[in-house]
């Protein structure tokens, strides 16, 4: 038996077909069963008044509410009237229902265009005065901003091409055509002064960035304080991309405060509660939700960045798999990973030519099979100098074959952060911080950052490829949060790929968990989902302490190379090979080629060999300090040496020259050799450094690189391929 299609196309003719058709039917009924003829009639008024509020529910228009009662009323009277008075299908009766019929048919179309048409109109009529409601408040807004600009900002004949309230109703943005010579950079200096004038709420603010071209200005004022309020993370907790740009928070209109490591480096600072631990686990939340990107953590002070991802699998076990591949909780397990890291940012490079010759980049595609890893390090002010150059190194190398950093510190200073390490990182956040002057050196380049600007723990300034720095609320992820995410996630999280596994390191990464669990969960039973990854052969990484010596270590001169002023210790065999002594009377700085070892090429500029002075020599002698300001500068050091063997002090310059070389081809400036000398014992001042470093220079024996504030002086053994910057 066929199906019955209960769902066919209702038309126009076939609703008159089936008003005709019931109009006669109820009649006939009343007819044969000699009903009163007014029942019928009752029926249609009750269809006429359910027709009615049917239509008043879809909004149609009072002329077609009347329209479809009086058809109901219609239809009821001929069937009324029919009954009463014959047969209804007597041929007068018949004739009277088909004209009506057709009557209500050709009427139908013309009810349907006049509603149509009314509609319209009335629309029309609505967006006209709301238009007009919208350019007089306009208007009223923009002759307001204009005398504001003017009184303010100075700038005479400004115009305002728009005015857009956000889509939250936290605040507006205003677009404004500068009259002819003025830029968005002079307007920007009159936040705070616009803000008050605007007699804004407290956590409100006036930001204002470049326009769509030169000469426009874009103003956003906020009128909400959303910087106060908590902003949950996300729920949603689909796969993503490591090539997909995320959020952070939210900046205050609404809009998402993005960051991205994909291609670049990461850096944030924030002091004791300011919400920068929070920060970090957000962006460990957003990177593993990726599918092609693995997460490596590196926290020397506790494990403080993993152990909230990693409880809810090691103790609780929740999910069968960590959700951070590697966590480096001591020097001697950071060192192993970031050696890997390297190793296989080279092995990549060889092995993955054609995989990118397929995809016709230069780049190595990230995918499931060939992850990015992600290197997450907290508190670098912690590290060592030799850690600090391995990173810089992965920073440098990285890039094409998806090896990135993100890099974080409590204060955003040269001695937690290198400037190497800051210049690398194109994606900055900073939260609260206590010295403005640590933002300033965070987003160097840019325009004062006022910490005011974001006052409350969770707020900071976010800076993101090109973009300034503008102020955010970071999202809340609690740990209870952490856990659901990471429970989520789990099931899809990436593995290594074999080829970077195969690097020498990489017999260090299956035991890698056997090492680190039972130190983190010391005294407490890890769950059994565990066992695939503890129950391993247990490989020891390098120690100082054991066999061998450790990465980056020289046990024969107690040396630790690293950042600039790490690599040679005062009163070392090391520090005295590469000094000659000096004492108060020797002669003036002679200039002279020593080649030791891993310097050769070096001139050293002062020794005890009596000749005289070259040209050169006493050029530098005039930029040094007088000698008793030389043996006040090495006073602090000597007392620091055995009374019974004094250890020789090089000179202050000599010193210097030292710090160029540790540096390596990532070089160094005055101000950060001055504090290096600080530490080193002397107390030489940067404009005096200024000197030597202006003279070496001149003579090759050193390259300037960069100009103005971006200076930095590289030594000629690692500058010999690039051009000297004058």
């Amino acid at each position: 038996m066929p199906d019955l299609d209960w769902h066919g196309q209702h038309t126009l003719n076939t609703a008159t077909a089936t008003a005709l058709t019931s109009a006669l039917a109820a009649s006939s009924l009343t007819y044969a069963t000699g009903v009163h003829p007014m029942w019928d009639m009752a029926v249609a008024a009750g269809g006429a008044l359910g027709a009615a509020a049917d239509g008043a529910r879809r909004g149609r228009l009072g002329g077609t509410l009347t329209y479809r009662a009086s058809l109901w009323l219609a239809a009821g009277g001929w069937s009324s009237w029919a009954a009463a008075g014959g047969p209804p299908w007597s041929l007068p009766a018949l004739a009277a229902l088909a004209g009506a019929a057709l009557a209500g048919r050709l009427s139908w179309n013309a009810v349907g265009r006049y509603e149509s048409a009314e509609k319209l109109r009335r629309r029309q009529a609505a967006e006209t005065a709301a238009a007009a409601e919208r350019q007089e408040r306009h208007d009223e807004w923009g002759a307001q901003w204009k005398d504001r600009l003017a009184r303010i900002a100075k700038l005479e004949n400004c115009k305002v091409i728009a005015i857009q309230p956000w889509a939250a109703n936290t605040g507006y943005t205003v677009e404004v055509d500068l009259p002819g010579g003025a830029t968005w950079g002079q307007l920007k200096r009159f936040e705070d002064a616009l803000g008050s004038d605007l007699r804004l709420d407290e956590g409100c603010g006036v930001e204002v960035a470049s326009g769509r071209r030169k000469g426009t200005a874009i103003i956003r004022v906020s009128t909400v304080n959303v910087m106060q309020q908590d902003l949950p993370f996300p729920l949603d907790l689909s796969p993503t991309s490591i090539d997909e740009e995320f959020a952070i928070g939210l900046h205050r209109d609404g809009t998402p405060a993005l960051g991205s490591l994909a291609f670049i480096c990461g850096l944030g600072i924030g002091d004791t509660g300011s919400g920068k631990t929070n920060t970090l686990n957000v962006i460990n939340a957003q990177l593993l939700r990726t599918v092609d990107a693995l997460v490596w953590h590196i926290d020397t002070t506790g494990a403080g960045l993993s152990l909230p991802w990693l409880t809810s699998w090691a103790i609780d076990g929740t999910h069968t798999r960590p959700v951070i591949d590697w966590s480096a909780h001591t020097l001697d397990e950071t060192r192993a990973m970031l050696t890997m890291a390297l190793q296989i940012i080279e092995v990549r490079k060889r092995r993955y030519q054609q995989l990118m010759r397929k995809a016709n980049d230069t780049k190595l595609p990230a995918r499931t099979d060939v992850p990015e890893i992600v290197i997450v390090v907290d508190e670098t002010a912690d590290l060592p100098g030799d850690i600090k150059q391995q990173v810089e190194t992965v920073m440098n190398t990285g890039r094409a074959v998806r090896v990135r950093i993100k890099v974080s510190s409590l204060r955003a200073t040269s001695d937690s952060i290198p400037v190497p390490v800051k210049k690398r990182a194109k994606w900055r956040w900073g939260m609260y911080v206590t010295d403005p002057e640590e933002l300033s050196y965070l987003f160097s380049g840019f325009q004062q950052v006022d910490p005011a600007d974001a006052p409350w723990p969770g707020c900071g300034f976010n800076a993101y490829g090109t973009t300034k720095p503008r102020p955010f609320k970071a999202y809340v992820l609690d740990p209870g949060r952490m856990d659901q995410i990471a429970a989520a996630v789990s099931p899809r999280r990436p593995e290594l790929d074999e080829i970077s596994r195969s690097v020498p390191h990489g017999r260090y990464y299956p035991s890698r968990w056997a090492r680190v669990l039972p130190a983190l969960y010391e005294g407490e039973p890890l769950h059994p989902v565990t066992q695939p990854y503890t129950d391993v052969p247990l490989v020891p990484v390098p120690t100082k302490t054991g066999p061998g010596p450790a990465v980056g270590n020289n046990p024969a001169t107690g040396a630790t190379p690293g950042g600039p002023g790490a690599g040679i210790k005062p009163g070392s065999p090391e520090w005295a090979r590469l000094f000659p002594n000096r004492s108060a009377a020797s002669t003036p700085p002679v200039s002279m080629t020593k080649d030791t070892g891993a310097d050769k090429g070096m001139r050293l500029v002062v020794d005890n060999t009596g000749q005289a002075p070259s040209p050169e020599a006493k050029e530098m002698a005039e930029q040094e300090p007088p000698s008793a300001e030389r043996a006040e500068d090495s006073a602090p050091a000597t007392e620091q040496q055995p009374a019974a063997a004094p250890a020789p002090m090089p000179s202050a310059q000599d010193a210097a020259m030292r710090l160029l070389l540790d540096a390596g081809p990532e070089g160094t400036g005055p101000s950060r050799m001055e504090a290096d000398l600080k530490t080193l014992g002397y107390r030489t001042h940067r404009t005096t450094i200024s000197g030597w470093l202006r003279v070496w220079a001149a003579s090759a024996e050193v390259r300037q690189m960069g100009t103005g504030t971006q200076a930095y002086y590289v030594h000629r053994s690692y500058a010999t391929d690039q051009p000297t910057s004058n």
